[in-house]
């Protein structure tokens, strides 16, 4: 595996999970507004129509034209407001009505295209015509232009698109009957539910399920593909189990969160603890099959999405017949992914040492670290603080809970800063510190980043330690003074000593012995230009007489007495090796390769040792991904 590989890959993962992300986030921006009309509207199903709790013919045919007209025109209405203001947003609707009219099937895709399409063709033809147009005529020009511009695309749609889209819906919709009528919807799980955790959760919901959701309660009078994603029972379960297994800082504030997720519906809280525990995903995914096994088994559904995704927001949308079905879902799943929870997380307890979770950290814990450690140590100079704002994915569960917990740390220190919360595209200009999930962080700079603005991170917005060191450097900063964290991170980084860089570290290695382990970080430094190939003998001659491997899982291979000859300049390898190489009874999961000139190297092996004497550290250097984050991590 060669270091330009682990540098580059997963930087392009990461941009194309910002890209997934943000689409997401766009077909998010168009439904959030109008869930409100989405709820109002279920509530008239569930309600009114023939198969409803209180059938009412007259009432029941308001359904209708709600779902046919009002939803589609919301939805373009907004999906064009987001693209070009008002303006978009009315000619938005005047282009969905085309493809509305134009098709015999509800046109909620329809108009999540049309919507931000329209807006932006009046965008780009009011960009011809700015500053050219003599004062008078402006009004009459901006006019006749979105006239014109509507009358085409009413047309396209009516005649084209809106057919387009129908036989594309009906496709999909074929699709979906498919896979229920031959038991096949348990299986979206495997998809469902590590997408999730991801932040991919609004690209599912409101791009997939949604659409085809309400295609099927026009004809069904209920859907299950609404309680896909929104059912909440499975992530519940989990949250028990961790609260019932788990260890440490989970244990902690999985009680709450499992509240949080079950009554708030606020879905959010649930995936720091995937995330910090990849492994329990399965069980999660366990419970969603579960449940959707037992919704299609016994008739469940809903008449809209549960919005927030809680226990009673699916009830209020059950329509008659459906209870049994729902319950069994929510209550079978949560069952499920508790047991599985149970199974994964059983030998926690006796692997625990008792300290503060840092074994818990994975790599969105060492993100979070990096991050937040390249802030403190740009040091407070120049530094202005005065507005915070806490950002999340959708802009309201998550962060808004995570700007309550800091509220409360601000008010307690007696900081004179404004804390709010957004959406991380709605992030404001005036922002001077903004605090997101490492999962989010490069959306948010891709976004704001104005080289003012500081971005630091959490891996759990409800946890309050996470907001500590936010609040020294915050501190910090209105005091005037540098932060303990800030001083120490003044050194020189070791990237910058010339000794340690990215071309001399290898991650994701595997060894039959010692020896072929030592030749390797050996080879870097004759790569690097640190040795001659000579020195590697020299290397293996030091393990011979004295073991090289000094503790903590961590091994530093270096020449004899000897050997000075051989070494060019100061330099140091690092041999990653996530599933270790036994050192005559002693498992090293790092090796430093050492080639030192008189005491050149001493600094940089002075702060790998420093690192490298928490043995949860070490952890973190044998779960690194990249060679930077390697740099980081040892630098912070």
């Amino acid at each position: 595996m060669t270091t330009t590989t682990e540098r580059n890959t997963p930087r392009k993962q990461s941009t194309v999970l910002v890209r997934i992300q943000r689409f997401g986030n766009f077909l998010s921006g168009m439904v959030m507004p109008n869930l409100g009309v989405f709820v109002a509207w279920g509530l008239l199903t569930a309600l009114f129509i023939p198969t409803g709790w209180f059938p009412n013919e007259e009432l029941g045919e308001l359904v209708s034209p709600i779902m046919t007209y009002g939803l589609p025109m919301l939805i373009g209405y907004a999906g064009g407001h987001m693209v070009h203001g008002v303006r978009g947003g009315a000619i938005g609707v005047l282009a969905t009505l085309g493809v509305v009219i134009g098709a015999d099937v509800t046109m909620l895709i329809g108009a999540m295209v049309m919507g931000p399409l329209a807006a932006w063709l009046m965008k780009q033809i009011d960009r011809l015509y700015d500053g050219k147009v003599k004062p008078g005529f402006e009004m009459l020009i901006s006019n006749f232009s979105m006239g014109i511009l509507g009358v085409f695309l009413a047309i396209a749609g009516y005649l084209g698109i809106g057919p387009v889209f129908q036989v594309v819906l009906n496709v999909l919709s074929a699709g979906v009957d498919w896979i229920l009528a031959t038991g096949l919807l348990p299986l979206v799980s495997i998809l469902v539910a590590p997408a999730q955790v991801l932040f991919l959760n609004n690209a599912i919901n409101h791009g997939i399920m949604g659409p085809l959701g309400i295609e099927q309660v026009a004809e069904y009078g209920k859907s299950i593909l609404f309680l896909v994603d929104a059912n909440p029972g499975p992530s519940v379960g989990t949250l028990l189990a961790i609260t019932v297994f788990g260890v440490g800082m989970a244990k902690r504030t999985a009680p709450m969160a499992a509240v949080i997720a079950g009554i708030g519906g606020i879905g959010e809280v649930y995936f720091p603890f995937v995330l910090m525990k990849p492994k329990l995903v399965f069980a999660t995914m366990g419970g969603m099959a579960t449940s959707l096994f037992l919704l299609q088994l016994l008739g469940g559904g809903t008449v809209a999405t549960p919005s927030p995704g809680s226990f009673f927001a699916m009830l209020a949308l059950t329509p008659s017949g459906a209870l049994l079905g729902n319950l069994a879902g929510f209550f079978g799943g949560m069952i499920v992914s508790f047991v599985i929870g149970w199974a994964l997380l059983r030998g926690e307890r006796k692997r625990y040492n008792g300290e503060d979770d840092a074994e818990l950290a994975t790599g969105s814990e060492a993100d979070r670290e990096r991050h937040n450690s390249e802030v403190l140590r740009d040091g407070t100079d120049g530094v202005r603080i005065s507005k915070v704002v806490v950002a999340c994915d959708a802009g309201m569960g998550s962060s808004a809970m995570g700007a309550s917990v800091l509220k409360t740390q601000i008010r307690k220190r007696m900081l004179d800063v404004s804390v709010s919360n957004s959406k991380i595209e709605e992030i404001p200009a005036d922002a001077d510190l903004v605090i997101t999930h490492t999962q989010l962080v490069d959306r948010a700079k891709k976004l704001h980043a104005d080289g003012r603005k500081k971005f630091m991170t959490i891996t759990n917005f409800i946890e309050a330690d996470q907001y500590t060191d936010i609040v020294d450097f915050i501190d910090a900063v209105q005091s005037g003074r540098a932060s303990e964290q800030t001083v120490s991170a003044e050194r020189e980084p070791v990237l910058g000593s010339g000794v340690f860089g990215p071309g001399t570290i290898e991650l994701g290695r595997a060894f039959g012995t010692k020896e072929d382990a030592i030749a390797a970080a050996g080879q870097l430094l004759v790569n690097g230009g640190f040795a001659t190939s000579a020195y590697i003998q020299s290397m293996q001659d030091r393990e011979r007489d004295t073991s090289v491997y000094v503790g903590n899982h961590v091994a530093i291979p270096h020449g004899t007495k000897s050997s000075d000859a051989e070494i060019l300049r100061t330099g140091v390898s690092m041999v990653q090796v996530p599933d270790g190489i036994d050192f005559d009874g002693d498992t090293a999961y790092v090796l430093f390769g050492i080639a030192g000139k008189a005491d050149e190297h001493l600094e940089v092996l002075g702060r790998i040792a420093e690192f490298c004497a928490d043995e949860n550290n070490v952890d973190r250097l044998r779960r690194a991904t990249t060679a930077q984050e390697v740099l980081d991590l040892i630098n912070a």
